[in-house]
């Protein structure tokens, strides 16, 4: 069998129901040479029958105990034999010629070390939400703009080395960070001075089908664990302290926006103190402040 230019991570947990879409997205991917690395993070639904039913040797499953998304997709890269991965979750679809775009990117640019490229988020029907394009940006562009929550790189979009990722150190295997692990890597990316080249087109679709992770409270609690990576890494780093009171500011206000959304007024309101603390001039912080007030008087509470 031909050795893969590129290697697609998929790692998996209870995703059933999407999972051979998300596969067969990969397999429509022409123009380079691929292998699909499965890591299913020791699911109860059993990952192998639909692996098996494709007959595709390009398909490899790994099986691990359950450790947490990071410590997945670490394994999957481990196992990769081409020298670029990129990812894909369970549930997202790979768009047709993804992977030939960004491999081209690699051949026609000067030696970067990862690239990049647009992203659209949809229902689970197909319908479009959105599409987030990106543009060319230094690695501390990215760390800034991401501080801000106007991230320019995503999951559904890098294609990187093997190498870098492992001189990164790979994602953190804190299954706390499960939900931000990805946010947690492209800190340390960023900081790292990579040279990241930008290359236009829509690669990927995340898909919306109300069972996503990020909608939970497990997930908004996961905020408060990135924001204890990044205040230890801001002690020696001076880009991270930089920019740690914006990712501060939107870690609390979105954990206060998901309280005051849920009907908790008074579990919003600390945390549009805090968002006010880390950032005193964003107006938006004291507006939601005193709506979570407000809406706390009113229920009494």
């Amino acid at each position: 069998m031909r050795k893969p230019e590129v290697s697609v991570i998929l790692p998996y947990y209870e995703g059933f129901t999407w999972l051979p879409r998300s596969i067969r997205s990969v397999q429509d991917q022409e123009g380079v040479a691929w292998e699909l690395i499965i890591v299913d993070d020791g699911s109860r639904q059993d990952p192998t029958p639909i692996v098996e039913a494709l007959k595709d040797d390009r398909l490899h499953l790994v099986r691990i105990n359950h450790l947490g998304k990071g410590a997945a997709l670490n394994r999957g890269v481990s196992e990769a034999r081409a020298e670029l991965v990129c990812f894909i979750d369970q549930d997202d679809i790979m768009n047709p010629g993804r992977l030939s775009l960004q491999h081209d990117g690699f051949l026609k640019n000067p030696c970067p070390d990862a690239v990049y490229s647009d992203y659209e988020r949809v229902h689970d029907d197909g319908r479009l939400i959105d599409r987030f394009i990106s543009r060319q940006a230094s690695d501390r562009e990215c760390l800034r703009r991401m501080a801000r929550s106007i991230g320019l790189v995503s999951m559904q979009t890098i294609m990187l080395k093997k190498a870098v990722f492992n001189v990164i150190g790979g994602f953190s295997t804190d299954s706390r960070l499960t939900g931000l692990d990805d946010a947690e890597f492209f800190v340390r990316l960023f900081v790292a001075g990579v040279e990241l080249h930008y290359v236009p087109g829509v690669v990927q679709k995340w898909v919306f089908h109300g069972q996503n992770y990020s909608k939970s409270s497990e997930f908004h609690d996961t905020r408060l664990i990135l924001l204890s990576y990044l205040s230890s890494y801001a002690k020696t780093n001076p880009l991270i302290r930089k920019e740690l009171p914006h990712f501060q500011y939107h870690a609390y206000l979105m954990r206060g926006l998901f309280f005051l959304e849920n009907g908790k007024p008074a579990e919003a309101l600390p945390e549009f103190r805090n968002a006010v603390k880390a950032k005193s001039l964003k107006l938006n912080g004291y507006y939601l402040l005193m709506k979570s007030w407000m809406r706390k008087g009113r229920c009494g509470k």
